[in-house]
């Protein structure tokens, strides 16, 4: 019996010893690459980190995501995801790393420059080189660099942005994010995958039409696509891919992709069980967090950065002896946006009666912003608002006077803009409608913004412009009420005064 005993000892501790042996690869990047726990999407979100071993053989090879949503190969260092990477990764392992779209954001926590050398601390090579090239090469590791995916869009024509070379940004300079990898890749003779290149190549063989069944849903409707980010089904697509590249490369990784890959089928797609299709009702209770004085209500909701934030060291909705204080944000770190796809936004907002008329005006001064495109403050009137709620999937119609895209260039900022509700995608992601431009806003300026609603007549003014007409039905979500109120978007913090709501009788 004891020789049993020892015999299992023996056998267990070589097992731990052929364990301990067993490489692994691991994955570092952004939600392109990370997995997701989307339980209102129709067809959640999936990184291709999530599919990638299912096309290596696990017997041999263990895999290890630990990419993260919203990062860039900069704002990966300070999370405990890039020290568990240094502290386990070790000879014989692999890395790939998929930055590049969070990298080109014009924010001072996230931003790398794509043109400068892998001298210069402040640049894209720096970055990529010395935190995570020379890092897995110092522990005996092999890495493994990735272009980022292309941006899916409904033309199936691909802009400079869908492929990652962008523009100038305020103090950030725009460049050729995938392009500087390959260079990179190059330069110290590193293995490139080009997701930009095989991304690209699949959406123009698949077509517009076509592409819609790689990327998530919020809705069961076609129209509510994520554009950036892939299902479970193209995350495989991409993971199938990838392994193609990688077996025909000469990298040592190749000898652990399966003998026979094939492409994923669609059949793995499916729709999430726990979506259910959105029924909105009208706020009756106001908020814990906000103290705010009837009839004003405070809230903060949709894609504001994590139900962790939705709170005083993020956001600030004060009232004042003069008006109120509006915050998104903080100096280091961003909180909400308004974009193409979602908002997340601080709201202090009036129900009003939807068959009422108004004047609502404000006077905002800008205590602090910070020059982003997803940046916005003023007024807004829409057709619903949420309590205190992070869900991505919470857009809707809405007219409001206020700054967008504020990075553009003199002269080429949004001064107004509205979005329509899709009502056969229970949710709102059409483009943006925009309208007149003026200089972009900066700290001290002080700017008069006003609305007046008459029927679906919506008369926007921002500051010194001439005066904006949209016309835009918001009893779509809620026949009863539209909701007028001031709000703040990623990073800025507002002083508002001279605050009226005239509401004819």
């Amino acid at each position: 019996m004891k020789r049993v005993f020892f015999l299992f000892l023996i056998l267990f501790a070589f097992g731990l010893y052929i364990h301990s042996d067993e490489p692994t690869l691991f994955l570092v990047g952004d939600s392109t690459v990370s997995p997701f726990n989307d339980v209102t999407y129709y067809y959640p979100r999936y990184g291709y980190g999530t599919k990638i071993g299912d096309y290596l053989d696990q017997k041999k090879i263990k895999v290890v995501n630990l990419a993260l949503s919203g990062r860039s190969s900069k704002s990966f260092l300070v999370e405990p995801e890039y020290k568990t990477l240094c502290d386990s990764i070790k000879k014989g392992d692999f890395l790939i790393i998929g930055f590049g779209h969070n990298d080109e954001k014009g924010e001072v926590e996230r931003y790398t420059n794509p043109n400068t050398p892998v001298t210069d601390q402040g640049s894209f090579k720096y970055s990529l080189y010395n935190f995570y090239i020379k890092m897995a090469k110092d522990k005996g590791a092999v890495p493994i660099l990735c272009t980022p995916t292309v941006r899916r869009n409904n033309s199936g024509t691909f802009s400079d942005n869908d492929i990652h070379k962008t523009k100038d940004t305020g103090n950030f300079p725009g460049g050729d994010y995938a392009q500087t990898i390959r260079d990179l890749g190059k330069q110290f003779n590193i293995t490139v995958i080009d997701n930009t290149s095989l991304t690209m190549d699949l959406h123009k063989k698949s077509g517009a039409e076509n592409t819609l069944k790689f990327h998530a849903w919020t809705s069961s409707s076609k129209a509510s696509v994520d554009n950036t980010h892939t299902n479970e089904y193209g995350a495989a697509y991409i993971a199938y891919l990838m392994a193609g590249a990688i077996k025909a490369s000469k990298n040592p990784l190749a000898k652990f992709v399966l003998s026979k890959i094939e492409a994923p089928l669609e059949s793995i797609l499916k729709v999430n069980p726990k979506y259910k299709e959105f029924v909105y009702t009208s706020p009756s209770v106001k908020s814990s967090v906000w103290t705010t004085t009837d009839p004003w209500f405070g809230t903060v909701f949709g894609d504001c950065g994590g139900a962790e934030k939705i709170g005083p060291d993020f956001y600030m909705i004060s009232e004042t002896k003069t008006g109120l204080t509006m915050r998104s944000g903080k100096k280091e770190s961003a909180a909400g946006k308004i974009a193409s796809t979602s908002d997340g936004i601080a709201m202090y907002f009036q129900k009003v009666p939807s068959d009422k008329n108004f004047t609502f005006s404000a006077t905002a001064t800008i205590k602090n912003i910070t020059s982003n495109n997803q940046v916005s403050f003023g007024l807004m009137v829409r057709d619903a608002v949420w309590m205190d709620t992070f869900d991505a999937s919470l857009i809707s119609s809405y007219v409001a006077a206020g700054p967008l895209k504020i990075t553009a260039g003199d002269g080429a900022y949004y001064s107004s803009f509205n979005r329509i509700f899709d009502t056969s995608a229970k949710t709102s992601t059409q483009p943006f409608t925009l309208a007149a431009k003026t200089p972009a806003p900066k700290q001290g300026d002080v700017i008069d913004i006003k609305i007046v609603k008459k029927g679906n007549d919506y008369t926007v003014t921002y500051g010194k412009e001439a005066p904006v007409k949209y016309t835009v039905d918001l009893k779509v979500m809620d026949k009863d009420f539209v909701y007028a109120g001031l709000y703040t978007a990623r990073q800025c913090e507002i002083d508002f005064t001279n605050i009226k709501l005239e509401i004819s009788k």
